[in-house]
C-alpha cells in the first residue's frame, strides 16, 4: 500500500479500564419517522426496508420512476451538502456484556466466504484522484470503498462502506447503525465510491433497499450491528459489474488476524474528505465483538476490515463500528458469524432492476442486396432506448448499428444475427441476441 496510513501496534494495557459507555462512529441513517419494516424477511433474524426519500428530495423530482428519483437524489446531495454531512454519535451502556458473552458460541455458525469479483469497467487511463493512502481512484481498494450519505432527524450524516460481491452484483456492506436503529429506518441513502474532497468520480448510487439484523434494529445488540444496502444501477451497470467487488468471510474459527481497515474518519483530527487506512491485529473480546488499534474516528463507521488483503483485494471480515470514550484508539467490530451469514443470505440475490425485452427477430430475405429488419418487440420499462449491432457469423459488422441492414457481397454464404441492447437511466442494461438467419445467398 503506497503512501501514509495509520499503523499502530496492539496495546492491551488500556482495555481493563474501559468505561461503561461507548460512542458509534457514524450516524444511524433515517428521518425520525416511525416507518414500517417493509416486506417480511425470509429469516426472522433479518429486517429490511425500501429506501425512503424525504420531502426535501421528492420536491425535486420531475418525471416518474427510478430515473427521476435518482436524479433528484443526486441533485440533493451536492458537493457542499456532502462536505457538511456529519457523523452522529450514539452512546450505549454495556450492562448486558455478560449476557452477550454467553451468546458468542451461537454466533460462530458455519464458516463461509465469497471471493472478490476482480472484473470491472474502469479504465486505468482515468485521471487519478489521490486519497490519504495515495490510492488513485481507479485502483480496486479506492473504487470499492466509499461514503454512505443519509438523512436523520432533519440532518445529513455520513458513514463508510465497501462494495461486496454477490449474485445480485448490487451490494455494499456497512454498519447496521448507519441504516437504522430503535425501530427507525434510514432515508435519502446514497453511496459514493472513491469519494475524495467533495468529488464523486464514479457518480452517486441510489439505494434501493437497506437491511440489518433484527437484534440490532430492535434490541441495540452490538454483536449484531451489521448492515447491507442494495443499490440501483448507474451508467447502465450494477455496481459490482462496474467497479468490481471485495469478498466477504464469516464463521472463521481464527479470530485473530491482521486487518487492513479503511474508512473516511470525519471527527477531529480528520475532516472526512479522504480515505484512510489503519492496520492492526484483531483480538477477541469474548462478547461477540473483536477489537484492533486504529485511531479512526466518527465517519469511518461501516468501513471494512479486510482479511487476506493483498493491497487491492481482500475479504470483509469486520468493520469499524464503535469505540469506548476513554480508549479511543481501540476500534471494535462485531465478530462475523451466523448473523452475517443470515444477512448475506437475505441480500445476496437482491439486485438493481434491469430493462427487459424479448429475443429479437429478423425479417427479410437472406440474399445479397436485400434488406433485413430487426424486430425488437416491446421492452420495459417505458422509455427504454434501444441500440442495434449486426453480426456476420458472430463477427461484428463495422457500422451496422441501425434497426435495418442491407446484405453485402461479404455476407454471402454467411449467417447474420443482430444484438439489441436496452438502456434506461437507473436500470442495468440488457442485451438480447436474435437467432441466426438462413445462409445468405
Amino acid at each position: 500500500m503506497r503512501g501514509k496510513h495509520i499503523k499502530r501496534g496492539l496495546a492491551l494495557a488500556g482495555i481493563a479500564g474501559l468505561a461503561l459507555s461507548a460512542t458509534f462512529l457514524a450516524a444511524p441513517v433515517s428521518a425520525r419517522a416511525e416507518l414500517p419494516a417493509g416486506p417480511p424477511a425470509k429469516s426472522t433474524s433479518i429486517v429490511s426496508h425500501d429506501n425512503v426519500l424525504t420531502s426535501k428530495v421528492t420536491k425535486r423530482i420531475t418525471g416518474t420512476g427510478v430515473e427521476a428519483q435518482a436524479k433528484a437524489l443526486a441533485d440533493y446531495w451536492t458537493p457542499a451538502r456532502m462536505k457538511a454531512a456529519k457523523s452522529l454519535e450514539r452512546t450505549a451502556n454495556r450492562s448486558d456484556s455478560a449476557r452477550q458473552r454467553t451468546q458468542q458460541s451461537a454466533l460462530q455458525g458455519t464458516a463461509g466466504s465469497v471471493a472478490p469479483s476482480r472484473t470491472s469497467k474502469v479504465s486505468a487511463k482515468i485521471a487519478p484522484q489521490y486519497s490519504q493512502p495515495n490510492l488513485p481512484s481507479n485502483t480496486p481498494a479506492a473504487r470499492t470503498n466509499g461514503k454512505v450519505f443519509f438523512s436523520h432527524d432533519g440532518g445529513n450524516y455520513v458513514c463508510s462502506a465497501a462494495v461486496v460481491n454477490s449474485e445480485g452484483k448490487s451490494l455494499i456492506w456497512t454498519a447496521g447503525h448507519c441504516l437504522g436503529e430503535d425501530g427507525v429506518w434510514s432515508s435519502n441513502v446514497v453511496f459514493v465510491p472513491a469519494y475524495s474532497n467533495g468529488t464523486a468520480p464514479y457518480g452517486v448510487w441510489y439505494a434501493k433497499n437497506i437491511a440489518t439484523t433484527s437484534r440490532w434494529f430492535n434490541n441495540h445488540d452490538w454483536a449484531y450491528d451489521v448492515g447491507a444496502v442494495t443499490l440501483h444501477a448507474n451508467f447502465g451497470y450494477r455496481i459490482a459489474d462496474y467497479l468490481g467487488a471485495q469478498g466477504i468471510k464469516w464463521g472463521e474459527k481464527t479470530k485473530t488476524f491482521t486487518a487492513a481497515a479503511f474508512g473516511y474518519p470525519a471527527d477531529d483530527p480528520f475532516d472526512g474528505e479522504t480515505l484512510y487506512r489503519a492496520d492492526g491485529k484483531t483480538t477477541d473480546k469474548g462478547d461477540g465483538t473483536l477489537f484492533m488499534t486504529s485511531g479512526l474516528t466518527g465517519g469511518s463507521s461501516g468501513g471494512p476490515w479486510f482479511r487476506n488483503f493483498d493491497g487491492d483485494w481482500g475479504y470483509v471480515n469486520g468493520h469499524n463500528d464503535f469505540i469506548y470514550l476513554d480508549a479511543p484508539l481501540y476500534m471494535y467490530s462485531p465478530y462475523y458469524g451466523a448473523q452475517v451469514a443470515d444477512l448475506y443470505t437475505h441480500v445476496r440475490k437482491m439486485s438493481a432492476d434491469a430493462v427487459s425485452g424479448p429475443t429479437p427477430k429478423i425479417s427479410g430475405t437472406a440474399k445479397v442486396g436485400k434488406k433485413l429488419t430487426a424486430k425488437p418487440g416491446t421492452w420495459k420499462p417505458s422509455g427504454t432506448k434501444l441500440s442495434y449491432q449486426w453480426y456476420r457469423n458472430s463477427t461484428k459488422i463495422s457500422g451496422a448499428t441501425k434497426s435495418t441492414y442491407k446484405l453485402l457481397k461479404a455476407d454471402k454464404k454467411k449467417k447474420i444475427t443482430v444484438k439489441v441492447t436496452g438502456k434506461k437511466d437507473g436500470y442495468a442494461n440488457t442485451t438480447k441476441t436474435s437467432a441466426k438467419t438462413k445462409t445468405v445467398k
